[in-house]
């Protein structure tokens, strides 16, 4: 696994804090985002809450600055869960601290989500957040614009930046986990999911902030990279979408269990296009992205089922 910076100064104005806290699905752990030179500042996501090493870097990054705004991308434990810990630091957070996150009862009824974001909730700085809804701080411009796949509630940032040493063209964008730095994310809705990658794309943008991974950058060809990895995700899913039609196709093998009313089993079109795959951890998350994609066909109406 590649190392990352624990901080590390984007543009003027933005700086990425890594939440320190490694694992299988964070890469080398939450990316959080600090936004603003003066004196207020807004941060993207708040890590897990559980490494102290995340509060001292906060700290180390504001100096006598103070967070007045945090927006959150999505519900997930690793990216709110530092909300709690923050709102009782005066030396990181102003006493007027607003949180932001889109609310969605399928997400917010779940009891942890209500325990991260409890002192938020009891002071009455819970917010919501609304697509195209923006946030500015100096000269950077957030613009939420709402993603949904990963999450039901998942928001991702246009962010622009007004600074005099900033190219005027740079367009950047906060992805949370509808795009990670490395690697593929795990999706909760295909057909959302794909919608949200369409939209993002067609904001051409020339700089990713992943919520994991490294940052992606540069271009070729005249195409941005950030571009180029949005539409690798697309293609990817097309991909394994037009192997699973492929193997709809074909006659389903002479196995039990009888009768089988002329189907196929989702393990067995799993393996079908997984052929590579023996490790049985990765085969179950190899029957969940069959079955998303299964999903999204039965929506339109592309296949049916018994």
């Amino acid at each position: 696994m590649d190392k990352l910076s624990p901080v590390k100064q984007i543009t003027r104005g933005i700086v990425r804090i890594l939440g320190l806290n490694p694992g299988p699905f964070t890469l080398e752990g939450t990316n959080t985002y600090l936004f603003g030179e003066g004196e207020r500042r807004v941060l993207v996501d708040t890590g897990d809450g559980e490494q102290p090493g995340y509060f001292d870097l906060l700290k180390q990054c504001l100096g006598t600055s103070r967070i007045d705004r945090i927006l959150l991308t999505h519900w997930h434990a690793d990216h709110i869960g530092g909300v709690n810990r923050l709102l009782a630091m005066p030396e990181l957070v102003t006493s007027s601290c607003a949180v932001y996150k889109n609310k969605n009862p399928a997400t917010d009824d779940q009891d942890n989500v209500k325990a991260h974001l409890a002192l938020a909730i009891s002071q009455n700085r819970l917010y919501n957040i609304v697509d195209m809804q923006t946030f500015e701080v100096g000269d950077v411009r957030l613009q939420a614009t709402y993603t949904p796949g990963h999450t039901d509630d998942h928001m991702a940032f246009i962010v622009t930046n007004n600074n005099a040493d900033v190219a005027v063209d740079e367009r950047l964008l906060v992805t949370g986990d509808l795009v990670l730095g490395r690697g593929t994310t795990i999706v909760y809705d295909l057909q959302q999911y794909m919608n949200s990658l369409d939209r993002v794309l067609g904001i051409r943008p020339t700089m990713l902030l992943p919520g994991h991974g490294p940052i992606i950058s540069g271009s070729k060809d005249d195409t941005p990279n950030a571009v180029r990895v949005i539409e690798g995700y697309i293609a990817h899913r097309n991909m394994r979408e037009q192997q699973i039609i492929a193997v709809l196709a074909s006659s389903p093998p002479n196995a039990p269990p009888i009768p089988r009313n002329g189907g196929w089993r989702l393990e067995e079109v799993t393996s079908a296009v997984y052929t590579d795959i023996t490790d049985p951890r990765i085969i179950i998350a190899a029957q969940n992205n069959t079955r998303l994609h299964l999903n999204k066909l039965l929506f339109e109406g592309r296949v049916n089922t018994d």
